[in-house]
């Protein structure tokens, strides 16, 4: 062939000989050319005289396997390698020795390889919105893009020197023993067992032995090793994308080579927003692989990044309209004792007397999405603590956000909208509140803001705040400010009020009952809240009857058996707190400690003896530490505005 610079594209034909497969059925066969920076430029089914037109002063390879681009029209991140790995026939064409033919010959064991196993990666993306908390509490991501990446175990682990290795090993058998011990505490001793055998089998093993033996107990391993190989020894293929549709799903059919399969999955979530790209969901990689995922189980990617956006949580409703108040943040109703009788403490579980509310409660509500199209638009929530005479309408300011999505070829750009749903005065009645836009897709960000219909102080604006009973009411109107009843109780209305049913689970309801209704067809519940704060007190320290000195901190003793007694008080006016006090001595540490659930004497007293304080020591130095906190929540958090604490130093000196 002709080699000058100003050549012509000359044809190369690529002849490719097939073996006769009986009984099975033969994979589907490509020629692919690549140019000298592995970049695709062409391709065709295998079969005899595949023609490609190359420039002949140009380097390129020729290779023959399995069909991987079936109808794809663009050139897979992952092409190459995943040839390569499959054991695909490559030639070289080089300007150096040109040629205008190229057979290639393919034994059936190598072919048989090329056998593919389609299946369908699939699963849900959420946002979990109380980390922490009991129960925990999520929303749909429903808008971004899920990327999806194959792990070579094996690769990554080869990757690491034995001595990386070996650290890594013993930083997994020391979890693993601390597994044991507490499984042997709870009593499970199948789970006990279990894990004893996989460390045992782990123990000797150094070197390639060992790195084998992980490979070959990855799954069960999986779990002790998070956060142990770095993340830059980790050997991946990335699949191609799968976008999250609104109800938070994805999935993906791919086909995986026959020895591929079945394939170590690991998922991150990436969000545009305002052309700005974040990886919102990046967690450590072996603490999430699905392991040997065969496409029958979906994954369900749980998302922490207080940034990510999601979708605001809707439970499924009945098939009628209602109004259906669902929380106070992210505690369920169902919680609230006495919700549905009006006579109970209107306190949560926690503690040994329960949990008040406390600080500014914001409360959840869903709403029928055909209300407004029913004449039913707008909302307003009231509060009345016993002994008021009159209700108090709620005007703190609620805003809640929607987003634009655009797409700007493959990305998903997200842009966020705010609006007011109220206070606003309609008609003659005041602090009324828009029931959103059904149609619109809001979103949940930050959940104080982006969930909640109201904001209820229950401090009501005091300090310090009020505490007792409160009663709550929501009221709803029409889009001319009209008071408009509810169907419960008979009173006859459009639309019915529903709340959690105690006895179900989370998408579980009820229609409110009489005592949720009042005379007007409003819905009411009662609440306790407490927002008084915790009292952490540290009154003196006395040793066989001599007192501390005030100033200097200074307290004899005469000896060993002299009982030093600490006085101090921990309490809450309501009883709702827990509490702790430390006693440190020098550099040593804690020497002695006491707590509590509920309410010290006022005062009490931490008794012990001089030896037991000085152990060691003749004369020594002290602190002592107490620490009250308040049990109040609002929903979201417990309100630490109320926690109290008092520090002392005091000394024993003989005599």
């Amino acid at each position: 062939m002709a080699r000058t610079k100003d050549a012509k594209r000359v044809p190369v034909t690529v002849d490719v000989t097939l073996p006769a497969i009986k009984d099975k059925k033969a994979p589907d066969v490509r020629v692919y050319l690549f140019d000298s920076s592995r970049r695709l430029v062409g391709s065709a089914p295998a079969k005899e005289g595949v023609k490609f037109q190359i420039d002949p002063n140009q380097r390129y390879q020729v290779t023959v396997g399995p069909d991987l681009l079936t109808e794809e029209k663009e050139q897979p991140l992952n092409l190459a390698a995943r040839l390569a790995n499959s054991g695909a026939v490559s030639r070289e064409l080089s300007p150096q020795e040109p040629t205008e033919k190229i057979s290639v010959s393919l034994a059936e064991n190598l072919i048989i390889s090329w056998l593919f196993h389609c299946i369908n990666i699939h699963g849900s993306v959420r946002k979990l919105l109380n980390p922490g908390g009991d129960p925990l509490s999520y929303a749909p991501i429903c808008t971004g893009t899920v990327q999806i990446f194959t792990i070579d175990l094996a690769c990554s682990l080869a990757r690491l020197s034995d001595a990386a290795l070996l650290g890594i090993k013993n930083q997994t058998l020391a979890r693993m023993f601390n597994v044991e011990l507490a499984d042997l505490a709870n009593f499970d001793f199948t789970d006990a067992i279990a894990v004893g055998v996989l460390a045992a089998g782990m123990f000797p093993l150094t070197g390639n032995a060992l790195r084998n033996y992980i490979v070959n107990n990855r799954a069960a391993l999986a779990q002790f090793m998070c956060n142990l190989i770095p993340e830059w020894a980790i050997c991946f293929t990335q699949l191609p994308d799968a976008q999250i549709q609104p109800d938070g799903s994805f999935s993906l059919n791919y086909c995986f080579l026959f020895w591929e399969f079945p394939p170590d999955l690991y998922f991150e979530v990436v969000q545009t927003i305002d052309g700005a790209s974040k990886e919102v969901a990046d967690p450590d990689i072996m603490c999430t692989t699905m392991w040997g995922y065969d496409g029958s189980q979906g994954a369900v990617i749980t998302v922490t990044d207080p940034s990510a956006i999601a979708c605001q949580p809707v439970n499924p409703g009945p098939g009628y309209l209602y109004v259906w108040p669902t929380a106070i943040g992210n505690v369920d109703l169902r919680q609230i004792d006495g919700l549905e009788t009006l006579a109970g403490t209107g306190l949560i579980p926690g503690g040994p007397v329960g949990t008040p509310w406390g600080g500014t409660l914001p409360l959840q509500v869903q709403f029928d999405p055909n209300l407004q199209a029913n004449n039913i638009v707008y909302y307003r929530w009231s509060y009345r603590f016993d002994g008021d005479l009159d209700f108090t309408q709620i005007n703190a300011s609620v805003t809640h956000r929607w987003m634009e999505v655009t797409h700007v070829g493959p990305v998903i750009n997200i842009h966020l909208h705010p609006v007011t749903l109220g206070p606003q005065m309609v008609g003659a009645e005041t602090n009324l509140f828009s029931i959103p836009d059904p149609a619109l897709p809001w979103i949940d960000i930050n959940d104080p803001v982006d969930r909640p219909f109201a904001y209820f102080d229950s401090t009501a604006g005091q300090t310090p705040g009020r505490s007792g009973m409160v009663t709550l009411k929501l009221e709803m109107f029409d889009g001319a400010g009209h008071h408009v009843t509810c169907a419960n109780a008979g009173h006859g209305g459009p639309f019915t009020f529903i709340l959690p049913d105690p006895l179900g689970g989370p998408n579980d309801f009820t229609n409110a009952p009489a005592p949720n209704i009042d005379v007007d067809g409003n819905l009411i519940f009662r609440v306790q809240v407490d927002n008084r704060p915790t009292v952490a007190q540290l009154q003196d320290v006395t040793a066989a009857g001599h007192h501390v000195e005030p100033v200097c901190g200074l307290l004899h003793y005469g000896s060993g058996s002299d009982i030093v007694s600490i006085q101090y008080v921990a309490t809450q006016p309501g009883n709702f707190l827990w509490w702790g006090l430390a006693v440190v001595r020098g550099l040593s540490g804690t020497v002695a400690s006491t707590s509590g659930q509920v309410n010290s004497a006022t005062p009490d007293h931490l008794n012990r003896t001089a030896s037991q304080l000085l152990d060691k020591c003749v004369d020594a130095a002290f602190a002592v530490n107490l620490n009250t906190y308040a049990r109040a929540i609002d929903g979201y958090s417990r309100q630490s505005q109320y926690d109290r604490s008092a520090t002392i130093a005091f000394a024993l000196l003989n005599p």
